[in-house]
């Protein structure tokens, strides 16, 4: 397979829509030489992931973001790499977050919820889902569904006593208190989403929604994984997860009580 061939067919995934029409949001680097046999996928593009995939011996990368460009020096040193080691990268943003197939409505088929809307427009797509449960949740169920289906550190805040019933996710950066009360309005009573601020958690109070916060990265990885399955049916090439560490939970420190 030729990385043409690799990108068309990802395209063909999103038809109608153009992903080059969306600014930003979807790129296509072509580097390898050789026929592309073997693809990685992973949420980020970052130096550890290429050096992961130069490891795993990949010719191309499919990954959700592309280096971001506040990182400085980062994104050069990783394009750097990609050049180094031959390996073509394409990565999709914004399309795949709103995709029937993408971030939020992946990770909401895999914590057992059903999609009944949509919310959180960006670019003009819905990158969000309203979802229900079959039958009223309990907090901690949910928590412990998360917990498994991330594989990272979550932080959570629970701010009402009844069964979860209704729900919003946006699965990456979703810290603005806009979506908290884009999901509100919408009857949900819990936000699902990878980042907060003071903001997030204060308005979340505020409104009565339970919270749950699990990290940019790992809510998103499997939208990614299901696009690259997908991909995997119709192409003649092996798609190999790279699991990203979790860099982003840290340590919590409480404080000294004497």
């Amino acid at each position: 397979m030729t990385s043409q061939g690799l990108v068309d067919e990802l395209r063909r995934c999103f038809e109608p829509l153009e992903l080059e029409s969306f600014d930003g949001e979807f790129g296509f680097t072509d580097r390898c030489t050789s026929s592309i046999t073997r693809v990685g996928y992973a949420t980020n593009l970052s130096p550890a992931v290429v050096r992961e995939a130069a490891r795993q011996d990949l010719h191309a990368l499919i990954t959700h973001h592309d280096a971001w460009d506040f990182l400085y020096e980062s994104r050069a040193k990783t394009y750097s790499a990609l050049d180094k080691h031959g390996i073509s990268h394409c990565f999709v943003h914004a399309p795949l977050d709103a995709a029937p197939f993408g971030t939020a409505a992946t990770l909401a088929a895999r914590l057992s919820l059903h999609v009944e809307g949509e919310f959180a427009a960006y670019q003009g797509l819905p990158c969000g889902r309203i979802c229900t449960p079959a039958s009223p949740a309990s907090f901690q169920d949910l928590v412990s569904r998360f917990s498994r289906t991330t594989g990272a550190g979550i932080r959570v805040w629970k701010n009402h006593s009844w069964p979860i019933q209704r729900l919003g996710i946006t699965t990456g950066g979703g810290s603005l208190t806009d979506l908290v009360n884009e999901a509100s309005t919408h009857g949900c009573d819990t936000y699902i989403t990878g980042e907060s601020n003071l903001y997030t958690v204060q308005y979340a109070l505020d409104r009565g929604l339970n919270l749950l916060i699990g990290t940019h990265t790992h809510p998103e990885f499997p939208g990614v994984e299901q696009l690259c399955s997908i991909l995997q049916s119709s192409l003649d090439a092996v798609f190999i997860p790279i699991r990203e560490p979790d860099i982003e939970s840290g340590v919590l420190i409480q404080p000294d009580s004497h």
